[in-house]
């Protein structure tokens, strides 16, 4: 999957809805969190770790903690993207694939 289609599947998934397509150069979409609030740019999540914390917290810490959409999930997820390395030192591109699997929306 590209950035882009990472940035928009977890976006989605915390509520972002398309507002309005502008047109200049390339088409860019102008997306709110609720329908009534401003235009906002859509977090870069592949390249924020501010962006993905906020996202992390989205997921699941109840029943399903182990489950999918969970954070327990989400953890085992990330520990094998990253494979030989701490998941404490994941880069918001690792963070990001991992989150977008635990929602099952990962494209191959």
């Amino acid at each position: 999957m590209s950035e882009e289609e990472i940035n928009i599947a977890i976006a989605e998934y915390r509520g972002w809805q398309i507002l309005e397509p502008e047109v200049h150069k390339a088409i860019t979409y102008h997306w709110a969190i609720e329908p009534d609030s401003s235009k906002s740019i859509l977090p870069d999540y592949c390249n924020d770790l501010n962006a993905m914390h906020d996202a992390e917290k989205t997921l699941s810490r109840g029943q399903n903690y182990h489950q999918l959409y969970g954070f327990g999930f989400y953890v085992n997820t990330l520990t094998q993207i990253c494979y030989q390395q701490h998941i404490l030192t994941a880069t918001a591109s690792q963070r990001a694939e991992a989150f977008v699997r635990t929602i099952d929306k990962w494209k191959e």
